[in-house]
């Protein structure tokens, strides 16, 4: 394999024009500080848990291809849980989805068979039936079958529960119809005490890309691009648990970007 290898890179490297490499994507994430949280509980939800209730909430994610091209991006991974698992997932979206990513398949079988006058072993004439082309003469009848294969459906869109319902995962896979690049939004609804006010969940983001190599046989997948935030939660129209939501939210972000900065600084020592 290391023969291979090598010989691949001399050849590539001696060849006239040199192809030049594609830059390996990049990807930026971003989201909100704080997310305001209605209150969506059923009254038969009341009936059978005492003291909770539902609280929907609905987030976006951005996510900016800063180098590279889209079309060497594979897949999104965006979990979101709650460190204290002080939350419990009720329900969310979006839901797994599958789709055709290719088009239907028209297959068409035909049948031939031909009636024509022959001379049997006795050295009697008789009309013999013959399939496919013959030399004789009759009459020729053919039959045609024509109908649709169904393409086979692929997951774009994977997403489910983790930690016992403490967390959440949303895998989307890129395809022509479905990029990955811009805003997308992601709901999820949480079981709550009924005096609840104000949380906060961690939300990481994580794209997946195709690093080219000279040769397709060296192109590798890699994780081009990954943030962590801290998203605070609060309860529609309550100011004062708003304001202790973002305020929180912006201190937790700034500890980050310090600790960031501190780490990078140190590294490059």
């Amino acid at each position: 394999m290391d023969r291979l290898r090598t010989f691949l890179v001399w050849l590539v490297s001696t060849s006239a024009p040199l192809t030049t490499l594609a830059e390996a994507p990049r990807v930026r994430f971003d989201t909100p500080y704080a997310i305001a949280c209605r209150d969506v509980t059923p009254p038969e939800f009341t009936e059978g848990q005492l003291g909770y209730k539902l609280m929907e909430a609905k987030f976006e994610v951005s996510s900016l291809l800063t180098a590279g091209q889209e079309k060497d991006l594979t897949q999104m991974f965006i979990r979101v849980d709650s460190p204290t698992q002080s939350l419990v997932i009720a329900d969310y979206l979006p839901k797994t989805r599958h789709e055709a990513t290719a088009t239907s398949v028209t297959k068409q079988e035909s049948t031939e068979r031909v009636a024509s006058i022959g001379i049997n072993l006795s050295g009697k004439y008789e009309i013999l039936t013959l399939p496919g082309p013959s030399a004789g003469m009759g009459q020729k009848k053919t039959s045609s079958v024509k109908y649709e294969l169904l393409p086979p459906l692929e997951t774009v869109a994977a997403s489910g529960t983790l930690d016992r319902g403490s967390a959440l995962f949303f895998k989307i896979k890129s395809n022509p119809r479905n990029l990955l690049e811009g805003t997308r939004e992601y709901g999820l609804v949480f079981k709550a005490p009924l005096n609840w006010r104000a949380d906060y969940v961690r939300v990481r983001c994580e794209a997946e890309g195709i690093r080219r190599g000279v040769v397709s046989t060296f192109d590798e997948e890699f994780t081009c691009g990954q943030r962590d935030f801290l998203v605070a939660l609060y309860q529609d129209g309550d100011e004062g648990a708003r304001r202790l939501a973002v305020n929180f939210a912006r201190r937790e972000a700034a500890k980050v970007a310090q600790n960031a900065s501190v780490k990078s600084s140190f590294q490059s020592r």
